[in-house]
Formats: C-alpha cells, sequence, structure tokens
C-alpha cells in the first residue's frame, strides 16, 4: 500500500535574534548590581563594623525563625535565636524525637551598629518580615536583658502556670518585651508537671508601636497584673 507524503517547508526563517541572549545584557547587569548592592548592605551590620552595637528585635515569617538566622550568622551578624526541646513530635508525616524550637517563634535577636543599610541589608534577607518598631526607629532591647534572656533555664512551675488563663492581661517581666504589656488570646505548650498536665507557654496580643503582633512565650516570662 502506497501512501502520500507531503512534506511542508518552513514558511518563514528562523529568527536568529530571538535566540540571541547579548540583548538580555543590561538586564543581567542589573540583577549583579542588586545582588552585590544587597550583599554590601547586609555586611554594614556585620559584627566587625565599627561603633554602638546595639540589640535589635527581627521579625520573621511563619517558620522561617531558623533558615534567617542561619543566613544572618553565614553574612557575619551576630544573632541569638533561643530554641527549646519540645520532644516528640510528627514532621512531615514521621515520629521525630528531641524536637527543637524557637522558644519565641516568630522572632530573631540580631547585635548591629544601627545604620539605614544594615537595616535595609537585613529587611532584604530571604524569610524576614521586618523590625520590630519598623525600620526608622525600631525597637532595641538592652544588654542586660539580653543577658538575662541567654541565662533563662527555667523549669516550669506548675503553681505559676496554672494562675494563667485565657483573656487574662498580663505583662512581659523578662526576655525581649519586657515592660510590655498585652492579653493572653491562647494557651500553649501542654506538658505533665508533678504528675499533672498544665499549660507551660501563652499566644500574648501585644500592641507594639501602634501594631498589634501575636508574640508566643513561655508562661515564666509573663506576670499578671
Amino acid at each position: 500500500m502506497m501512501h502520500n507524503v507531503k512534506i511542508y517547508a518552513a514558511s518563514k526563517p528562523v529568527n536568529p535574534e530571538v535566540y540571541d541572549l547579548t540583548r538580555f545584557a543590561s538586564l543581567f547587569d542589573q540583577m549583579r548590581d542588586r545582588k552585590r548592592i544587597k550583599a554590601t548592605m547586609l555586611s554594614m551590620a556585620a559584627s566587625d563594623q565599627p561603633g554602638n552595637r546595639e540589640w535589635f528585635v527581627v521579625e520573621t515569617k511563619h517558620k522561617q525563625e531558623i533558615s534567617v538566622e542561619h543566613a544572618l550568622s553565614k553574612a557575619g551578624v551576630k544573632t541569638f535565636l533561643p530554641l527549646e526541646n519540645v520532644g516528640q513530635q510528627v514532621v512531615r508525616g514521621k515520629l521525630m524525637q528531641d524536637v527543637m524550637r524557637p522558644l519565641m517563634p516568630g522572632y530573631v535577636l540580631v547585635n548591629m551598629v544601627y545604620s539605614a543599610a544594615a537595616v535595609c541589608g537585613i529587611s532584604r534577607v530571604e524569610g524576614v518580615a521586618g523590625f520590630v518598631g519598623g525600620m526608622v526607629s525600631p525597637h532595641r532591647v538592652s544588654d542586660q536583658e539580653v543577658q538575662r534572656f541567654k541565662a533563662f533555664d527555667e523549669a516550669p512551675d506548675a503553681q505559676h502556670c496554672m494562675a494563667f488563663k485565657r483573656g487574662m492581661i498580663v505583662r512581659f517581666a523578662f526576655g525581649p518585651f519586657a515592660k510590655f504589656n498585652g492579653t493572653i488570646c491562647k494557651m500553649r505548650k501542654d506538658r505533665t508537671i508533678d504528675g499533672q498536665r498544665v499549660p507551660t507557654g501563652a499566644v500574648v496580643k501585644v500592641e507594639l508601636f501602634g501594631k498589634e503582633h501575636l508574640i508566643e512565650a513561655p508562661l515564666a516570662f509573663l506576670e499578671k497584673l
């Protein structure tokens, strides 16, 4: 059996300019310049910069605290991200032992010489949502409070924890938000202490510099008003 085969010639010649990447050279140069500027600004927050160093609170996107801390540390920025062992947890369908999570999820402390370039450099790191207090006048944490925070290893006290309830007005007596007031909107981190199941943490709604924040913190950081 014979088949008729039709051969079609290309109706239009291929335009070589379509595959000529040299026309994107200026765009590539702009991308390289942006990366260079970003790296330069981030270097202004590095620990080797001269000047008056202060502690600031960087707000991160959901579950990005550890990746942000790693990125900043890799860039030479001094950071502090306290972690706690929450025991067993199911992670991606697997039961994991001794899971570590941030003590105060959503926040990373950074120590730097304040400048517009340093703040912009950190704000451009992937996973960073901004600075508590804003970029112009960010919230500062005293060295004394940071040292107390670093030394925190207090075991949960059942009597202290049982004194807190949802809707209660409290004050941060400890940590980077010391002296700020807020309202407990959720109790968290149930644990067995002295044979009884009690919450050891809470989510507190706090107004910081005209903006509401939901801060998860150990109950050991809080005091009743």
